[in-house]
């Protein structure tokens, strides 16, 4: 069971309202300006999403170019492990990483063949799988693109704090946007992922004790995230949230398999990403969770 606690920085007059998966919206004090994002404009962040499944024999292929990208640009790149569709369907003998969102996923890019990413969820002419306007590419694109994405300026800045309470095994994520640019004119939505690695599990093409990394677990804001108030979006203004979410003690059961394995605090890490609407990535963040 999820519980949404929504601060917003809003007008000085009261609005009570609910959010997008039912959670109460108040309004918030805090400072004058925005405290862990940053006012500078800057790049935008490259956000892979990996579609990727443990009998899929070419998917550590891509997980290695995922992972060098995160290590050629460990401040600039995202990286989600998207577990879903047929190679991912749970199956006797093999670890369940599946969860509720990662086949809407797979449906709206578009996705023709295994290893697959979309990067910022975007779409780059000739390069979709579907030779068409799908967002899936193979992953001979993925560096390519995510150059492209980095070369860009961002209209968005994103600061988030992530703090995991053992005791109560409640995460909270507190985040910052503040908008370096007008985005007005869109639907800006922030996104909240919580990974796992270390998950040890057979994978086709990479033996019985393949270590699964940045695998996604869940979205703290639901499918499509929370919506940045249309009066927050333009040049010179901010908006903050803070989102608690109840932590399960495993994921599809704790042994692996026939689940994916029991939840190790220590390994958690959450993506943060603001698009326009469902699509359309302009940048996101990784922020390390801190436990206590």
């Amino acid at each position: 069971m999820k519980k949404i606690f929504l601060l917003s920085v809003l007008a000085s007059f009261i609005l009570v309202g609910c959010g997008d998966d039912g959670g109460t919206v108040t309004p918030g004090g805090g400072s004058s300006e925005p405290t862990m994002a940053s006012m500078t404009k800057e790049n935008r962040n490259a956000v892979l999403e990996d579609f990727t499944g443990v009998r899929c024999g070419y998917c550590p292929d891509g997980h290695q170019i995922a992972a060098n990208l995160l290590l050629n640009y460990p401040e600039d790149m995202v990286v989600l492990g998207v577990n879903a569709g047929g190679y991912a369907a749970p199956a006797a003998g093999w670890a369940n990483f599946t969860n509720s969102y990662g086949q809407a996923l797979v449906d709206q890019s578009g996705v023709a063949g295994y290893p697959a990413g979309t990067m910022n969820r975007q779409l780059f002419p000739g390069k979709s799988q579907d030779k068409g306007t799908g967002l899936a590419m193979s992953r001979g694109y993925w560096e390519a693109t995510a150059k492209e994405v980095m070369a860009e300026e961002s209209n968005v800045n994103i600061g988030a704090k992530a703090v995991f309470d053992k005791a109560k095994s409640e995460l909270s994520v507190t985040y910052e946007v503040y908008y370096t640019g007008d985005e007005s004119a869109n639907e800006n939505r922030v996104n909240i992922a919580l990974l796992q690695s270390g998950m040890v599990a057979k994978q086709s093409g990479g033996g019985d004790n393949y270590v699964h990394k940045h695998v996604m677990r869940d979205f703290l804001t639901g499918p499509w995230g929370h919506e940045v108030p249309s009066e927050k979006t333009a040049e010179g203004k901010w908006y903050t949230e803070t989102v608690t979410y109840d932590v399960p003690a495993d994921y599809n059961g704790a042994v692996i398999p026939p689940g994916g394995g029991e939840v190790v605090a220590e390994d958690l890490e959450v993506a943060i990403f603001v698009a326009r609407g469902k699509t359309d990535i302009i940048t996101g963040i990784n922020v390390p969770v801190e436990v206590k």
